[in-house]
């Protein structure tokens, strides 16, 4: 039986997404190459996060901070221990003798160059903004602030341990707002759905008042590329479900319920490449035991050699 842990945001999406992808990553702990689209948003938020402890005289010194900051990451600069002797990195040559590295602990895709100065790019435009936008307004009461990652402060909902972070809480006339920054490259503008009903923003409600013991104003979604901030609000029916919500996926897990979820949404999951070595050959997929132990394949049947019938059948219709 797996340990359910403590569980967050992230991984109650991961598990209900794929149960396959939750087993990879947070109970056999495969290594991948990170994703560029996260790891951009880990550097912004790292950049946000500064731009309140470092006094930047300019939104350009501030972007130029932002350079330094992902081309290091990019290479690799900041790997450690094993990572960094497990790192391999390429190198462009480009105009000016400019040679830029790139590690393959982060990937990039076909054309790493191109989204490498994308990202740079795009990161370069939110900061400006945002300092713009900031630089002569109070800081936040609280930025980066984690609840339930102690050991001797454990945070739980309906007895289930639940560990995050607020990218940042303010206080005003009305009462405290939390935000939270996003760099997707949609906003909810024209379709809430799912910002009014999202699991992370319910458990920020639930542990805010838990902590603070207020009710917070607002939860703010704070859309990076357009400046936008929208509303959302969380009531106790939200808090009714949250509960069920890990009561479910808690018991999944402690039962090792890893049932894999195939589709075209595999096609932008981290894991893909390791799920191949899980998978049976070309057709079918994992079995997975309630220990969470991989089964043995089937054998090829003559399906993957001759083409079904109705194949052929295709063909001399087309050739009438």
């Amino acid at each position: 039986m797996a340990s359910v842990g403590k569980l967050s945001a992230s991984k109650i999406t991961t598990y209900k997404g794929c149960g396959l992808a939750y087993f990879l990553k947070y109970v056999q702990h495969e290594k991948t190459p990170a994703n560029v689209r996260s790891v951009f948003g880990k550097d912004i938020h790292y950049m946000l996060d500064r731009f309140y402890s470092v006094n930047y005289q300019s939104p350009e010194s501030f972007a130029k901070y932002w350079k330094y900051y992902w081309t290091s990451n990019v290479a690799g600069n900041f790997l450690k221990g094993k990572n960094k002797e497990e790192l391999i990195v390429k190198e462009f040559k480009l105009k000016d003798d400019f040679i830029l590295r790139i590690g393959n602990h982060i990937e990039f895709g076909e054309d790493p160059v191109g989204i490498f100065f994308g990202y740079m790019k795009l990161g370069e435009n939110i900061l400006k903004k945002f300092y713009v936008r900031h630089k002569n307004l109070p800081p936040p009461i609280a930025k980066e602030k984690s609840f339930g990652n102690k050991k001797d402060e454990p945070f739980k909902i309906n007895g289930h341990l639940i560990r995050g972070v607020f990218d940042r809480i303010d206080k005003t006339d009305k009462g405290y707002y939390i935000t939270d920054y996003k760099t997707d490259k949609k906003s909810p503008e024209k379709d809430s759905f799912v910002l009014h009903r999202h699991p992370q923003f319910t458990i920020y409600s639930y542990a805010f008042r838990k902590l603070y013991g207020e009710e917070e104003q607002a939860i703010l979604y704070y859309h990076l590329r357009s400046g936008k901030v929208f509303k959302t609000h969380r009531s106790e029916k939200d808090f009714d479900y949250i509960k069920k919500l890990l009561d479910e996926v808690s018991e999944g897990i402690s039962r090792s319920r890893f049932v894999p979820f195939y589709g075209f949404h595999c096609n932008f999951c981290d894991y893909r490449v390791v799920c191949e070595r899980y998978a049976i050959p070309h057709r079918g997929g994992p079995r997975i035991d309630l220990e969470g132990k991989i089964k043995g394949a089937k054998e090829f049947t003559e399906w993957d050699i001759d083409p079904p019938e109705w194949m052929n059948l295709q063909s001399e219709d087309r050739e009438e």
